[in-house]
């Protein structure tokens, strides 16, 4: 049979005897919501664990509203016009609005970029800039976590005395879910912070993908508590990108809630285990320190704790991405020792970001054999994280390659791998 998998923008195929083949891990489709300003609405009038925005908010407030970056589908341009009418009736002045971009570690977005995200009407009435991460002139110090950790966030975040989070719903290789208060921690912290917390998240041997009680979602959740995040708005798209739900109030109560519509509508119950999954990085693809969310998902549609296949197809139109010394670390066997090193008061050498998740990922290659289909990264790139490489023009020879490594192969697939949720039968 002809399986055919999104590549960016496009479509790529390969061939497999049907006997071989085991599934199509996609989601059942979940049509949109029929309205979606009405959705949205909804769960404003409607917030779990929260006052409702005009019992919050008083016409003097300072608010932020921070959004997630363009390497996330939420519709943004969509929603905040409706979270803005809210405001502007509750009588709040558009000085004293500020959107702000989350970009986490990501690099910050062109001001074309900006008024696409946010729409041009929003850019032009209202203040929008890009977080910071780096530049510690624009970071305020907020305290210690239990652990002793500093924690840093952008400034500009800090001063408002509302904070509303807009972001989606969909699996994560750290949080178990996105969305809730990822949009403020990582997503406005300084890199130190956020280096930190994903040291100490790599330090776990397990793929929390989709796993809703993650324990690295708990402490992150104990950070946002230091800086203060006021009110949420979250959305559940389907596989074409559509929105179907939508939640909103408390960071953690409505991210809860939002996480239980998520597996129904993300979520795709594995039959039966396989030698070889093959999967998109779609719609996460953009670069090679997305796209290996897709090899997450597809792991646990792989027989047992370890060995198997994963064949991830991805462009990585921006290469290796912004921290590409993650590479190195994703090819050694010694992360653990190195990020205790770092815990116990060795300095760090390099990019402390890039040696955590480049030590989570070697976990998953020391458990499993990794491929990459893409013409966006080098041979000599995959081959010093450990993983074998081909373009994308031969990616049936990559599958044909893959499944002679098994007796009498079973081989399944999944469409967009950054976002299935794959749970065991």
């Amino acid at each position: 049979m002809k399986v055919t998998l999104p590549y960016g923008g496009e479509k790529v195929s390969f061939e497999v005897d049907d006997d071989r083949f085991v599934k199509m891990y996609d989601p059942v489709h979940t049509p949109p919501a029929p309205d979606f300003a009405a959705e949205i609405e909804r769960a404003l009038d409607h917030p779990v664990g929260t006052p409702r925005l005009e019992e919050m908010i008083t016409p003097d407030m300072r608010v932020n509203i921070i959004v997630d970056d363009g390497s996330r589908p939420t519709p943004i341009g969509r929603i905040l016009p409706i979270v803005l009418a809210r405001l502007e009736a509750i009588g709040v002045r558009d000085e004293n609005i500020c959107i702000i971009v989350a970009l986490g570690s990501h690099r910050h977005m062109t001001a074309q970029e900006l008024a696409e995200r946010v729409g041009e009407q929003v850019y032009a009435r209202y203040e929008v800039v890009n977080s910071e991460f780096r530049d510690p002139d624009k970071l305020v110090f907020l305290g210690k976590t239990s652990d002793g950790v500093d924690i840093y966030a952008y400034k500009r975040v800090m001063e408002a005395d509302i904070r509303i989070g807009i972001g989606n719903l969909v699996p994560h290789p750290v949080m178990g879910w996105s969305g809730g208060g990822k949009i403020l921690y990582p997503g406005v912290a300084g890199e130190d912070t956020v280096s930190y917390f994903h040291l100490k998240a790599s330090l776990y041997n397990e793929n929390l993908f989709g796993n809703s009680a993650s324990p690295v979602r708990t402490m992150m959740e104990g950070w946002v508590d230091t800086i203060g995040l006021d009110f949420i708005v979250n959305t559940v798209l389907n596989s074409d990108l559509e929105m179907c739900h939508a939640v909103a109030g408390h960071y953690v109560h409505a991210q809860r809630a939002g996480v239980e519509l998520a597996k129904h509508v993300l979520g795709c119950k594995v039959e039966k285990r396989v030698d070889v999954v093959v999967v998109s990085g779609y719609p996460a693809d953009q670069d090679f320190w997305q796209s290996p969310k897709g090899m997450y998902a597809a792991e646990h549609a792989l027989k047992g704790d370890s060995g198997g296949t994963i064949v991830l197809v991805s462009p990585n139109y921006e290469g290796v991405g912004p921290h590409p010394e993650f590479l190195q670390m994703m090819g050694r066997d010694d992360g653990d020792e190195i990020v205790k090193g770092i815990f116990d008061g060795a300095p760090c050498e390099g990019d402390a970001l890039a040696i955590a998740v480049g030590n989570s990922m070697s976990k998953m290659r020391r458990r499993r054999r990794l491929v990459v289909v893409s013409n966006g990264v080098s041979p000599e790139e995959m081959a010093l994280c450990g993983c074998r490489h081909y373009p994308v023009e031969a990616l049936q020879q990559a599958v044909d390659d893959a499944m002679a490594q098994y007796p009498d192969a079973t081989v399944a697939a999944v469409s967009n791998g950054a976002e299935t949720f794959l749970y065991q039968a």
